[in-house]
């Protein structure tokens, strides 16, 4: 009975805002594991909301990238609708893009800390940094439709928790959780999407 209290408690002091963006950002991923092209307008108005999010508990750069996010909605939602030749397909990532995501991605991390941290003070501001990094790079791979780019959400999504959960955005952190579980049904999905243009080419 505590624990059903503390559940209700938590979600009376949710704001319909953070409530709304949660339910739009689970409809993006949702409809990006179904490859459906509906998830970038989904994601376009769940990230404005999360940028006002963020904002109001100075997560300065978990803000700058949902800004980042809500351009790439625009840009996902015309590449994916291109047709014939041009249209973009479930691939496997090549291996020295690993590398390249891998070492841009701390490299980049490691030197906005060391900018930011002359201006900006507050707790898990590295964690805030590598997450929101990680993040514009992986969007890119999203977008290019490559397999493996579910893998690195999850991981992104697993810190995402640890940054979040400080902040009493508590529905934010499950979000988190059911986008790891989406993040393998996307895997499976693209991977039997993938397998099966393979099989019909041979």
């Amino acid at each position: 009975m505590d624990i059903l209290n503390l559940i209700l408690e938590q979600w009376q002091q949710q704001s319909w805002v953070e409530v709304v963006a949660v339910f739009l950002a689970i409809a993006y991923v949702w409809l990006a594991a179904h490859e459906n092209i509906w998830c970038w307008p989904a994601g376009f108005i769940s990230t404005s909301l999360f940028a006002y999010v963020y904002w109001d508990v100075t997560l300065i750069f978990q803000m700058l990238l949902n800004l980042y996010y809500m351009g790439m909605a625009i840009f996902g939602f015309f590449i994916w609708r291109k047709q014939g030749d041009d249209q973009i397909k479930i691939s496997n990532m090549p291996f020295y893009l690993h590398i390249i995501i891998v070492l841009l991605g701390f490299a980049i991390s490691a030197i906005t800390y060391w900018v930011a941290i002359f201006w900006l003070s507050y707790d898990l501001v590295l964690l805030d940094i590598g997450v929101t990094v990680f993040s514009l790079l992986t969007t890119y791979l999203t977008v290019r439709k490559y397999i493996e780019s579910w893998y690195y959400w999850s991981v992104i999504n697993l810190a995402t928790i640890f940054l979040v959960w400080p902040s009493s955005l508590y529905l934010t952190a499950f979000l988190m959780v059911i986008y790891i579980g989406i993040a393998l049904k996307g895997l499976l999905n693209w991977k039997a999407d993938y397998n099966l243009r393979m099989n019909e080419q041979k």
